[in-house]
Protein backbone atom coordinates (compact mmCIF):
# COMPACT_ATOMS: atom_id res chain seq x y z
CA UNK A 1 0.00 0.00 0.00
CA UNK A 2 1.40 3.37 -1.03
CA UNK A 3 1.23 6.49 1.40
CA UNK A 4 0.69 9.97 -0.21
CA UNK A 5 1.38 13.31 1.69
CA UNK A 6 -1.76 15.45 1.72
CA UNK A 7 -1.77 18.33 -0.77
CA UNK A 8 -3.77 20.45 1.62
CA UNK A 9 -0.87 20.67 4.08
CA UNK A 10 1.41 22.30 1.50
CA UNK A 11 -1.31 24.70 0.45
CA UNK A 12 -1.98 25.68 4.04
CA UNK A 13 1.68 26.52 4.63
CA UNK A 14 1.78 28.56 1.45
CA UNK A 15 -1.32 30.50 2.43
CA UNK A 16 0.13 31.05 5.90
CA UNK A 17 3.33 32.52 4.46
CA UNK A 18 1.29 34.72 2.14
CA UNK A 19 -0.84 35.90 5.04
CA UNK A 20 2.24 36.71 7.13
CA UNK A 21 3.74 38.65 4.24
CA UNK A 22 0.52 40.62 3.70
CA UNK A 23 0.27 41.31 7.42
CA UNK A 24 3.85 42.59 7.52
CA UNK A 25 3.23 44.78 4.49
CA UNK A 26 -0.01 46.11 6.00
CA UNK A 27 1.74 46.84 9.32
CA UNK A 28 4.53 48.67 7.51
CA UNK A 29 2.00 50.68 5.50
CA UNK A 30 0.10 51.62 8.67
CA UNK A 31 3.31 52.70 10.38
CA UNK A 32 4.27 54.73 7.32
CA UNK A 33 0.84 56.44 7.22
CA UNK A 34 1.00 57.23 10.94
CA UNK A 35 4.45 58.75 10.61
CA UNK A 36 3.42 60.70 7.53
CA UNK A 37 0.37 62.03 9.38
CA UNK A 38 2.41 63.04 12.44
CA UNK A 39 5.28 64.69 10.59
CA UNK A 40 3.62 66.06 7.47
CA UNK A 41 -0.18 66.22 7.59
CA UNK A 42 -0.78 67.24 11.22
CA UNK A 43 1.70 70.17 11.22
CA UNK A 44 0.10 71.52 8.05
CA UNK A 45 -3.37 71.21 9.55
CA UNK A 46 -2.25 73.11 12.65
CA UNK A 47 -0.57 75.80 10.55
CA UNK A 48 -3.64 76.24 8.37
CA UNK A 49 -5.89 76.41 11.43
CA UNK A 50 -3.79 79.16 12.99
CA UNK A 51 -3.77 81.08 9.71
CA UNK A 52 -7.55 80.88 9.54
CA UNK A 53 -7.91 82.02 13.13
CA UNK A 54 -5.50 84.91 12.57
CA UNK A 55 -7.46 86.06 9.55
CA UNK A 56 -10.84 85.70 11.25
CA UNK A 57 -11.90 89.09 12.75
CA UNK A 58 -14.33 87.33 15.06
CA UNK A 59 -11.54 85.26 16.60
CA UNK A 60 -9.43 88.33 17.31
CA UNK A 61 -9.95 90.13 20.59
CA UNK A 62 -10.74 93.62 19.31
CA UNK A 63 -12.03 96.50 21.44
CA UNK A 64 -15.07 97.86 19.64
CA UNK A 65 -16.85 99.27 22.70
CA UNK A 66 -16.82 103.09 22.82
CA UNK A 67 -15.82 104.82 26.05
CA UNK A 68 -18.47 106.21 28.35
CA UNK A 69 -20.04 109.54 27.48
CA UNK A 70 -18.35 112.33 29.49
CA UNK A 71 -20.41 113.98 32.21
CA UNK A 72 -19.91 117.73 32.52
CA UNK A 73 -20.38 119.90 35.58
CA UNK A 74 -22.76 122.65 34.48
CA UNK A 75 -20.78 125.86 33.85
CA UNK A 76 -22.08 129.37 34.48
CA UNK A 77 -24.70 130.54 31.99
CA UNK A 78 -23.12 133.97 31.59
CA UNK A 79 -19.89 135.67 32.59
CA UNK A 80 -17.89 138.82 32.05
CA UNK A 81 -14.63 136.82 32.16
CA UNK A 82 -13.13 135.72 28.83
CA UNK A 83 -12.08 132.40 30.39
CA UNK A 84 -14.22 129.77 32.08
CA UNK A 85 -13.35 126.40 33.60
CA UNK A 86 -15.15 123.33 32.28
CA UNK A 87 -14.77 120.14 34.32
CA UNK A 88 -16.33 116.71 34.49
CA UNK A 89 -15.91 112.94 34.64
CA UNK A 90 -15.12 110.35 31.98
CA UNK A 91 -13.46 107.00 31.34
CA UNK A 92 -10.06 106.98 33.06
CA UNK A 93 -7.00 107.24 30.79
CA UNK A 94 -9.08 107.82 27.66
CA UNK A 95 -8.67 110.99 25.63
CA UNK A 96 -11.15 113.81 26.22
CA UNK A 97 -11.79 116.27 23.39
CA UNK A 98 -13.28 119.73 23.93
CA UNK A 99 -15.74 120.90 21.28
CA UNK A 100 -16.11 124.70 21.29
CA UNK A 101 -18.68 126.23 18.96
CA UNK A 102 -18.74 123.05 16.89
CA UNK A 103 -14.94 122.73 16.49
CA UNK A 104 -12.39 120.57 18.31
CA UNK A 105 -10.56 123.13 20.43
CA UNK A 106 -8.47 121.12 22.90
CA UNK A 107 -7.77 117.58 24.12
CA UNK A 108 -6.09 115.87 27.05
CA UNK A 109 -5.93 112.55 28.88
CA UNK A 110 -8.49 111.87 31.59
CA UNK A 111 -6.90 111.28 35.01
CA UNK A 112 -6.84 107.89 36.74
CA UNK A 113 -9.71 108.98 38.98
CA UNK A 114 -11.82 109.89 35.93
CA UNK A 115 -11.63 113.67 36.34
CA UNK A 116 -10.74 116.27 33.73
CA UNK A 117 -10.94 120.05 33.27
CA UNK A 118 -10.38 122.63 30.56
CA UNK A 119 -9.71 126.36 30.76
CA UNK A 120 -11.88 127.57 27.90
CA UNK A 121 -11.30 130.90 26.18
CA UNK A 122 -14.64 132.41 25.17
CA UNK A 123 -15.62 134.80 22.42
CA UNK A 124 -18.12 137.58 23.05
CA UNK A 125 -21.68 136.35 22.77
CA UNK A 126 -22.91 132.76 22.97
CA UNK A 127 -20.39 129.91 23.26
CA UNK A 128 -21.41 126.27 22.80
CA UNK A 129 -19.42 123.79 24.95
CA UNK A 130 -19.39 119.99 24.74
CA UNK A 131 -16.94 117.06 24.90
CA UNK A 132 -16.49 113.49 23.70
CA UNK A 133 -14.06 110.68 24.58
CA UNK A 134 -11.71 108.54 22.45
CA UNK A 135 -10.07 105.37 23.82
CA UNK A 136 -6.79 103.66 22.82
CA UNK A 137 -8.60 101.60 20.16
CA UNK A 138 -9.85 104.85 18.58
CA UNK A 139 -13.45 104.17 19.63
CA UNK A 140 -15.32 107.44 20.19
CA UNK A 141 -18.20 108.18 22.51
CA UNK A 142 -21.19 110.22 21.48
CA UNK A 143 -21.14 113.92 22.25
CA UNK A 144 -21.83 114.94 25.85
CA UNK A 145 -24.59 117.30 26.86
CA UNK A 146 -24.07 120.75 25.33
CA UNK A 147 -23.94 123.91 27.42
CA UNK A 148 -24.14 127.51 26.29
CA UNK A 149 -22.08 130.17 28.07
CA UNK A 150 -22.58 133.83 27.21
CA UNK A 151 -19.61 136.17 27.39
CA UNK A 152 -21.06 139.59 28.19
CA UNK A 153 -18.65 142.44 28.89
CA UNK A 154 -21.19 145.26 28.65
CA UNK A 155 -22.32 146.85 31.91
CA UNK A 156 -26.05 147.43 32.32
CA UNK A 157 -27.45 150.95 32.17
CA UNK A 158 -29.69 152.46 34.83
CA UNK A 159 -32.38 155.02 34.05
CA UNK A 160 -34.24 156.52 37.02
CA UNK A 161 -37.75 157.58 36.04
CA UNK A 162 -38.89 158.83 39.44
CA UNK A 163 -38.04 160.57 41.62
CA UNK A 164 -35.47 162.59 39.70
CA UNK A 165 -32.07 163.43 41.10
CA UNK A 166 -32.41 166.64 43.18
CA UNK A 167 -36.20 166.35 43.66
CA UNK A 168 -37.77 167.69 46.86
CA UNK A 169 -40.56 165.70 48.46
CA UNK A 170 -42.73 167.07 51.23
CA UNK A 171 -45.41 165.89 53.67
CA UNK A 172 -45.27 162.85 55.92
CA UNK A 173 -47.65 160.87 53.70
CA UNK A 174 -44.99 160.92 50.98
CA UNK A 175 -42.15 159.84 53.25
CA UNK A 176 -42.22 156.33 51.77
CA UNK A 177 -41.61 156.93 48.11
CA UNK A 178 -41.47 154.57 45.16
CA UNK A 179 -38.31 154.53 43.08
CA UNK A 180 -38.96 153.49 39.49
CA UNK A 181 -36.48 152.90 36.71
CA UNK A 182 -35.26 150.76 33.89
CA UNK A 183 -32.17 148.61 33.38
CA UNK A 184 -31.12 145.41 31.64
CA UNK A 185 -33.88 142.76 31.55
CA UNK A 186 -33.79 140.29 34.44
CA UNK A 187 -31.02 142.22 36.18
CA UNK A 188 -30.78 142.29 39.97
CA UNK A 189 -31.28 145.79 41.32
CA UNK A 190 -30.28 146.95 44.80
CA UNK A 191 -31.89 150.10 46.15
CA UNK A 192 -29.36 150.65 48.91
CA UNK A 193 -29.44 147.15 50.44
CA UNK A 194 -32.90 146.11 49.28
CA UNK A 195 -33.03 143.71 46.33
CA UNK A 196 -35.60 144.01 43.57
CA UNK A 197 -35.64 142.21 40.22
CA UNK A 198 -36.06 143.84 36.85
CA UNK A 199 -38.75 142.26 34.67
CA UNK A 200 -38.36 140.89 31.14
CA UNK A 201 -38.37 144.45 29.79
CA UNK A 202 -35.94 145.78 32.37
CA UNK A 203 -38.47 147.73 34.46
CA UNK A 204 -38.03 147.80 38.22
CA UNK A 205 -39.45 149.59 41.23
CA UNK A 206 -39.01 149.56 44.98
CA UNK A 207 -40.08 151.58 47.98
CA UNK A 208 -37.71 153.74 50.02
CA UNK A 209 -38.23 155.33 53.43
CA UNK A 210 -36.99 158.94 53.22
CA UNK A 211 -35.41 160.74 56.15
CA UNK A 212 -35.70 164.46 56.71
CA UNK A 213 -33.12 166.37 54.72
CA UNK A 214 -31.03 165.08 51.85
CA UNK A 215 -31.22 161.35 51.13
CA UNK A 216 -28.39 159.87 49.08
CA UNK A 217 -29.76 156.67 47.54
CA UNK A 218 -27.35 154.19 45.91
CA UNK A 219 -28.87 152.09 43.13
CA UNK A 220 -26.88 149.16 41.75
CA UNK A 221 -27.76 146.89 38.83
CA UNK A 222 -26.03 143.54 38.22
CA UNK A 223 -26.69 141.49 35.08
CA UNK A 224 -26.52 137.70 34.65
CA UNK A 225 -22.85 137.89 33.66
CA UNK A 226 -21.90 139.79 36.83
CA UNK A 227 -21.41 143.18 35.18
CA UNK A 228 -22.39 145.95 37.59
CA UNK A 229 -23.45 149.57 37.33
CA UNK A 230 -24.01 152.00 40.18
CA UNK A 231 -25.92 155.24 40.24
CA UNK A 232 -26.48 157.76 43.03
CA UNK A 233 -29.73 159.64 43.50
CA UNK A 234 -30.22 162.57 45.92
CA UNK A 235 -33.72 163.36 47.13
CA UNK A 236 -34.60 166.01 49.74
CA UNK A 237 -37.46 165.36 52.13
CA UNK A 238 -39.26 167.72 54.50
CA UNK A 239 -42.27 167.04 56.75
Amino acid sequence: MTYEKPVTSRLAKKEQKKLITQTALMFGLVVFLILAFLFFVLPNIVRIAFNVLDSDPIAKSEDTIPPQVPILAAPVEATYSAQVNLSGYGEAKSEIILVLNGNEADKKTIADDGTFSFDVTLTEGENSLATFSRDAAQNESVLSKKYTVVLDVTTPTIEIESPKDGDRITLRKNQITTIKGKTEPKARVFIDSRLVLADAEGNFQGSYNLQEGDNKIIIKATDAAGNQTEKELTVNFAY
